[in-house]
Formats: C-alpha cells, structure tokens, sequence
C-alpha cells in the first residue's frame, strides 16, 4: 500500500488543506467554495467522545464507530501529547500569543481538534473575531483519524508516527496565526508552517518533498501566491529558525498583528540588522548547495534535490545572462568550474537592470567547505567580485536577488574570466608535498612538509595571511598571530618561496 502511494503524484493539499481555506479568506483563485467555508467556521463537527489533554490545552473529540472511526483511544492520547508538545514550544519558546479561545463551542474553552476521515493530513478551520484589536480569529483543526496509508518518511516509529508528528507541528501553527493575523498571506503562513515541521520533529523530513517547488523554481517571488512554491520556501524560513533561533519567526508573526505579510518581513529584518534583500542573498548562498551539491549546511541537505540552475561554465572566459529572470525577490544560480590545478582567482563582472538593489553572492565550495563573497552592487547596477583559489574549488557558484516589485521580472548580465592568484608567487625549481592532519581538525593539526623548509604561511580563503610558523616542526592550533581564535572554515598553507599549496579546514 505504502509502495503505490509513494510511487503516484503528492499535492500539499493532500497534507495541509488550510491552504484552500486562506485563499478563500483573501478572495483569491484556487480556494474552497465560499458558501462552505462559511458554513464551517460556525458549525463545528459532532462526534461523541472527547479527550481532555493533562496540560490542559486541547479537547480531542473522536468516534470509535462509523466512517470517522478512530482504532483506539490511544489513537486521540497521542494527538493530544503532539499537540501538547507543539503547543508548549510555540507559546513558551516562541513567545507567541495563544490562539484566542472561542468560549463553550466544542464544549469549553480549551483548544478544538477533530479527528474525521478527510482528504488531508489535516486543515485549520478559522472561526469568528477573536475580540483583540487586531485581525484574530478563532479557530479549530480537523486531522484524519487513520494515518495507516501515510507516505513515507524517516521518523524511527514509523511513518504512522511520523505524519501524525508533523501534521500536528504544521496545523498547530495555523492556528497561531489566525489568532495573530487572521488574513495573513497564504505564502508566509505556508512557508512558516512548513518550517515548523523540521522544527519541532527534525527526525520525520516528511518536509523535503515539498522543498522541490523551490528548487524546481527558484526564479519565483518569495511572496508568489499561485502553485506551490510558498511550501519550498519552507527552505527559506529553516534557514532563519537555524540563523537566528526561534526570535526572528516570532518577530514576524508578533508584528504581524499590525504590519501584515512582507512588511512584516521588512520589520523583523530591520530588527536583527539586515534587510530583506541581503538576508535572502545570504540565505542563496546556502540554499544552492544541497543534493548532489550537498556541503553539510542543512542537516538534510543531501537528501533534498539539486537547486536548479540557470547556467554552468566550464571554460573560460565565459558570460551569460538572465535566463529565466528572476522576480523581485526571486533567485538565480550560475556555477563556474573545471579552474584547472595552477593557483588562480576567479573574477566576476555583474550588470544589472537600472532602478532596482541587487543581492548578489559568490561562493567558493570545496567538499563541506564553502566561503561566501558579497559582490557589492553599486551605481549603474554594476558590480564585480575577485574569488580567490579558485584551483583549490570544486566550485563557485554564483547567487543573484533582485529587491524589485514582487510581480516584475528583472534582467542582468555578469561575465567571469581567470586570472593570476592574487598572492604573489616565488617558485622554487621543485614543487614540495605538504600534507596536514588531521584534515578537518578542530584542535590543532600537524603539517608536514616534504622539503626541509623554515617557514610555512597560512592564509584564509579571502587571501589574507593568518599566520606564519617557524620549523623544523609546523602544529598550527587554529590562531592567528596574535593568539586569537580564528573563524571556522578552510585555509591555505604555503611553504615559504615555494608554489606548493595545500588545503586545511578549521572546524569547531
């Protein structure tokens, strides 16, 4: 049964019907019918028997007969202690503002889960006006009552487990969000919810699948609202929950009660010193190498798919364009490879369209390694970016944001071509061997070299000296000159006046 399942065409409808619901809220296409939305935001299912959580939070109304048939109490117990769980990380580590309760509908004021035979892992029904000043409304969930032909997943209890885990996590954020902005965009509400899967139950990854819409698309708006792309933003909200802990959701739905959607973005940026832009720029930088691509960034980043790319490059000097153009706040990719073994710098060239920012990022990546290089864009849309040791890459890749209107769509241009490594060279007659272990090392490792040498160089990627050690015997502890800690990430070791490189990374 699994196997079928698995094998036919998934939609997130199939998971989370709340989707249908905010777009009708909002009046947009590919809702519900209007006449039964309203009539379920008033009348609310009948089932018998009702289980009142210990922590006091839920009543789980269930039935043990008939076509919405649970197979046991111990069905609706589990529920509750997800429920429970969920709610607790939402109210107390987020901070959130609870859901408003709707007086005795369902029977008292405690939070309303229904377990029915519906069409999706779950759906989140808003109620009526909540009674703060702001847009909040009531709510309820339905969730199915019989997960036995769930897709697949990774959750160590099994994929029954792990569906139910999820569909709780994402749900339960709905619901929070009604209560903050009751007519919030489906895009952040999607985005955020589907964050909060990997959040609250990172073992499930019943989230990658829904990864591809971005993946697939990577040209559409943050905010685009037709299709699917909103849940592959998922990826985006991820990396703000590991960037900057659960503060910066909370941020943004806090805000929310008074400043709606992107606003509401731009608000949250500002607060944690960045903006919009640059923060999405940084978060490309990251989000094009998982897959096949995969440099350990995203705890499951190899098990998702490869970002698509507009254009790669293998030789030199190369250019190309926009191809498809990014929508503001949308994302484009370009890979340079194949740089050859001498020591060489990459330099890049960016010109983009007049009147708009650009957020655009270049990453060196070698294996697990990556070091990020802001190509600043100044006036004329103009910009350019020296990569250093290309030699020593598998990759750079190239990430490019426009900070335009959500629904225009932007050109540019950019042109790469290889140069001279910018740190200067004194050849000796003989290349030396030099050998560093343990490579990674998070203490200290030894270099060897195979040439008796007095000194040895270590730069960091940008090529900048870090420190130089003095022979017969090289242990480097991971400081600079001055004793300081350096920053993880690779290194590069050259004998003193030799051409010899060799690769070290630092990780704590």
């Amino acid at each position: 049964m699994l196997i079928v399942i698995a094998a036919m065409a998934r939609t997130p409808e199939e998971k989370c019907g709340t989707i249908e619901i905010m777009r009708t809220l909002r009046g947009e296409p590919g809702g519900m019918n209007p006449d039964y939305l309203a009539m379920k935001r008033i009348m609310r299912p009948t089932l018998p028997y009702q289980y009142d959580t210990p922590q006091g939070n839920f009543k789980i109304h269930y039935t043990l007969t008939g076509g919405d048939a649970i197979d046991s109490l111990g069905y609706a117990i589990k529920i509750g202690e997800y429920m429970e769980r969920c709610w607790s990380v939402y109210a107390d580590s987020f901070g959130y503002i609870v859901p408003p309760n709707d007086g005795t509908l369902g029977g008292d004021a405690r939070y309303d889960v229904y377990l029915r035979n519906i069409s999706a892992y779950g759906l989140t029904y808003p109620g009526t006006d909540g009674g703060q000043p702001w847009d909040d409304l009531t709510s309820y969930i339905e969730l199915d009552n019989d997960y036995s032909a769930a897709y697949p997943n990774d959750d160590p209890d099994g994929p029954v487990a792990g569906a139910m885990r999820v569909t709780a996590a994402h749900e339960l954020h709905h619901a929070f969000q009604f209560g903050l902005y009751g007519s919030c965009a489906s895009w952040i509400a999607e985005m955020s919810s589907v964050s909060m899967e990997e959040r609250m139950y990172p073992l499930v990854n019943d989230y990658i699948w829904l990864l591809d819409y971005l993946f697939d698309d990577p040209q559409l708006s943050i905010a685009y609202e037709f299709g699917y792309h909103m849940y592959g933003m998922g990826l985006y909200a991820e990396y703000w929950n590991m960037v900057y802990g659960d503060d910066f959701l909370a941020t943004v739905w806090d805000t929310m009660r008074f400043i709606p959607n992107e606003e509401a973005v731009y608000a949250a940026c500002d607060v944690f010193g960045t903006s919009l832009l640059a923060d999405m720029a940084d978060f490309a930088a990251t989000a094009l190498f998982v897959g096949s691509r995969d440099c350990g960034f995203y705890p499951d980043g190899a098990a998702m798919s490869d970002m698509e790319v507009a254009h790669t490059h293998s030789t030199y000097p190369a250019s190309g364009g926009a191809s498809p153009q990014p929508y503001g706040y949308g994302m484009n990719f370009i890979i340079f490879e194949n740089f050859g073994v001498s020591p060489v710098d990459l330099r890049i060239d960016f010109d983009g369209a007049d009147g708009v920012e650009w957020g655009v990022r270049a990453v060196w990546k070698d294996g697990d390694s990556i070091a990020v290089f802001n190509l600043t864009v100044a006036a004329f849309a103009m910009g350019s970016v020296v990569v250093p040791f290309v030699n020593e890459a598998e990759m750079v890749g190239l990430a490019i944001i426009p900070g335009g209107e959500f629904a225009s769509r932007y050109n540019f241009s950019y042109s790469a071509e290889i140069q001279p490594a910018g740190i200067t060279e004194h050849s000796m007659p003989e290349e030396i061997e030099i050998r560093a272990f343990p490579n990674p090392f998070n203490s200290s490792c030894r270099i060897e070299v195979s040439d008796s040498i007095g000194e040895i160089r270590i730069y960091d990627i940008r090529g900048e000296l870090a420190h130089v050690l003095h022979g017969p015997e090289f242990v480097w502890d991971g400081k600079d000159m001055n004793g300081k800690p350096l920053s993880n990430g690779t290194y590069l070791i050259r004998g003193c006046n030799s051409g010899s490189f060799a690769k070290v990374v630092l990780m704590e």
